[in-house]
């Protein structure tokens, strides 16, 4: 038989560029901003002390909410006694453990041009004195199994150490922070930079066991 006498089918073609296309859509749709869920947590500009003490409300978790339970009936009013706040926990997130090294020693620096801090809570939404943090990340000066320290909360539950600026590693610069002693659930996050942020805030709420 003559090619040119086959019967042609263009509308297979067709529909093959449209599955495709919905394809790309649907994925475009879904994905999050990281490959594994994290949050951009960066900022730049001068570090003040809203920036350390607070975290954009776009960037805290979900699972990071607070609540105020009601008040026991048949006792005392709501305004005689406040009914008591409750804080969801943090929620460990997809590779918030990549190359985790248990015992981070301690430090007070990791280089200088970038800041991690962030407000360590319990579930009852009060700061937690003395927590130990442990950070590690990727910079120029090594990997994020060279670049890693414990640091610990002071009276108003916040954390801060300076390091070297993070690099990118699978096309996005990222940090972790993580919690993981006896008194609370352990928590490990990773969370993701631009290459030109100064500081990430990360703030932790911890329950416990």
């Amino acid at each position: 038989m003559d090619p040119s006498d086959r019967p042609r089918r263009p509308w297979l073609l067709g529909l093959l560029l449209i599955v495709i296309t919905v394809g790309v859509v649907a994925a475009l749709v879904t994905s999050e901003g990281s490959g594994t869920g994290a949050t951009n947590v960066g900022q730049d500009g001068p570090e003040t002390q809203a920036a350390v003490t607070t975290t954009p409300a776009e960037a805290q978790p979900r699972a990071e909410t607070e609540t105020t339970l009601p008040a026991p009936t048949g006792t005392t009013s709501a305004s005689e006694a406040p009914a008591p706040r409750r804080c969801e926990a943090t929620r460990s997130n997809p590779g918030g453990t990549n190359n985790y090294l248990p015992d981070a020693p301690p430090a007070t620096s990791l280089g200088r041009g970038f800041v991690i801090t962030g407000l360590v809570r319990g579930t009852d939404c009060r700061p937690l004195s003395g927590v130990r943090i442990q950070v590690w990340l990727a910079t120029e000066t090594g990997s994020e199994r060279d670049n890693r320290a414990s640091v610990r909360t002071g009276p108003d539950g916040r954390y801060r150490i300076e390091t070297a600026p993070t690099i990118a590693q699978f096309g996005e610069p990222n940090i972790h922070v993580g919690y993981d002693d006896d008194r609370y659930e352990p928590v490990f996050i990773r969370r993701v930079v631009d290459l030109d942020d100064e500081r990430a805030v990360v703030d932790l709420t911890l329950a416990g066991r």
